[in-house]
């Protein structure tokens, strides 16, 4: 196992992407345990497992990122490290005064669905769609050749199964794919506040 997750960070640090689907998958039943145990204290302050689980993502990203085999430590120590770590600073800001009003606030998801969707109101349906123009700009830099082409046509409105049809990859790795591109835009996103 330990060796298999050097090969596969290194992999990853170099940006193949089926080594970086391969660590998602080999840790998610982790993330998902992890998750479940924190929503416990989180449910009563409209925390959705969901979100949960996205942080633990963003953890084990970081943990790929700033892996080094020179450490003493192994991937998977390092990993875990960083899963918790990125869920407990989240709780910590969710289960806050500030963070519950974050909690209750509609998503930026549901809004833009919302928006996009109704046509009636044309003007704000301009300025969400360069905003999300000036997005993609912002984030494009920061993902891999993959990812951009997963951004660009799901900013066309393909669904994930007409994305893994027309890139030749199955729906998993789709799914996959729009996980990290979503962790790198709310980073990109705290980064700017």
């Amino acid at each position: 196992m330990i060796d298999n997750d050097y090969e596969l960070v290194y992999l990853a640090q170099e940006g193949n992407e089926d080594a970086i689907n391969l660590i998602y998958q080999k840790y998610k039943p982790i993330i998902i345990k992890k998750s479940k145990n924190a929503i416990i204290y989180a449910t009563h302050h409209g925390v959705e497992i969901n979100d949960i689980m996205q942080e633990g993502y963003i953890g084990l990203d970081e943990a790929i990122r700033n892996f080094s085999q020179d450490n003493e430590a192994s991937f998977y120590t390092f990993a875990m490290l960083c899963i918790d770590r990125e869920i407990v600073n989240f709780l910590r800001k969710t289960t806050g005064g500030r963070g519950k009003i974050l909690n209750e606030a509609v998503t930026i998801d549901q809004t833009l669905e919302k928006v996009i969707s109704d046509k009636t109101n044309l003007e704000l349906s301009v300025m969400m769609e360069e905003e999300l123009e000036i997005l993609g700009e912002r984030i494009k830099p920061l993902l891999t050749n993959f990812e951009k082409e997963v951004f660009d046509l799901m900013m066309q409105n393909y669904s994930f199964e007409e994305i893994a049809n027309i890139l030749h990859k199955d729906v998993k790795a789709i799914y996959n794919t729009f996980q990290r591109i979503k962790i790198k835009i709310k980073k990109n996103i705290k980064i700017d506040n």
